[in-house]
């Protein structure tokens, strides 16, 4: 438990001096966008290149990982657009981001540094493939439900395409896989430059994601939000972890990549995602505080069932 204290007590605490600083007006709201833009296109990237880098790339085949964890996820989106749909009397639209909001973790300011602070450099490649089969499932299903009427399944494809090829960690993934496969070395000053920008994407993206969520709203849809957050924080990384338990035959460290990974808070990305689609904004806005905040309990606990695997 020690170990699990450890390594979870200064990551959020990370993400408690953001707040701080926003509170006590260190950074106001564009300042907090800066470094939030800083560590998503110019930290993080390199930090996940680096790691896939030194990682064998003919792993990132391994498609009995990639359809149990989509399994459990595309579970529990579908369960929870029921829920929206019949019990919240959610619209077409708003069910298909409530559903994100319920399975879409924050792989970028959390999830990848999380896991290779935990588990070593080898958990990069389970959280790539985690990274890569996601966008595509759940973007692929987010669309159904907010596409507009006459849009068809071409539509779909091209917005999934445009955005995988914008999102920075997207690009890093793939790059990492390819220098992986080439079989080429680093360059020395290369090396130390990425290594440089790398060392700073984990404090930078803790503290801006903070920063970002001060001030959101807990508005007072507060049954919906709550049971976003139960669903987000408990039914799925559950879900998987019994999907991967019961389904044995995966490297164990995949495995409690796998369960981490989706026991994270809602991603920052959803919010964006709402913005564009126009739908469930404000909702979303304050699922991800209370999902963020809540998680400083609920992930640590995981991590600590996880550990003993």
């Amino acid at each position: 438990m020690l170990d699990v204290l450890s390594l979870s007590i200064p990551f959020f605490a990370l993400i408690f001096l953001g707040l701080g600083a926003r509170f006590i007006s260190f950074c106001d709201e564009n300042g907090a966008k800066l470094l939030s833009q800083f560590a998503f296109f110019v930290a993080l990237p390199p930090f996940m290149f680096i790691n896939i880098a030194k990682s064998d790339a003919r792993e990132i085949l391994n498609w009995g990982f990639v359809w149990r964890y989509e399994a459990g996820t595309i579970i529990v989106f579908l369960l929870s657009v029921v829920i929206g749909r019949f019990f919240f009397r959610l619209t077409r639209s708003e069910t298909g981001i409530f559903g994100l909001n319920s399975v879409y973790p924050n792989y970028g300011y959390m999830g990848v540094p999380l896991a290779i602070l935990a588990f070593g450099e080898a958990a990069a490649l389970p959280m790539a493939l985690i990274l890569l089969a996601d966008t595509v499932v759940l973007l692929g299903m987010t669309s159904i439900f907010v596409s507009k009427e006459g849009q068809g399944g071409l539509d779909v494809i091209w917005q999934i395409a445009r955005t995988m090829v914008r999102n920075p960690l997207m690009i890093s993934v793939v790059g990492g896989l390819v220098f992986s496969a080439s079989g080429l070395a680093m360059p020395l000053v290369a090396d130390r430059f990425i290594n440089m920008l790398a060392g700073a994407a984990a404090p930078v993206a803790l503290f801006a994601l903070g920063a970002t969520l001060y001030g959101q709203p807990i508005r007072s849809a507060m049954a919906e939000l709550n049971t976003l957050t139960f669903i987000k924080l408990l039914v799925h990384p559950w879900l998987i972890a019994f999907l991967f338990l019961f389904f044995p035959g995966q490297d164990n460290l995949w495995v409690k990549v796998a369960i981490v990974s989706s026991c994270l808070p809602v991603a920052a990305n959803v919010f964006m995602l709402s913005h564009v689609y126009g739908a469930y904004t404000g909702r979303t806005a304050s699922t991800i505080f209370l999902s963020t905040m809540v998680a400083t309990l609920t992930v640590p606990i995981i991590l600590y069932l996880v550990f003993l695997l």
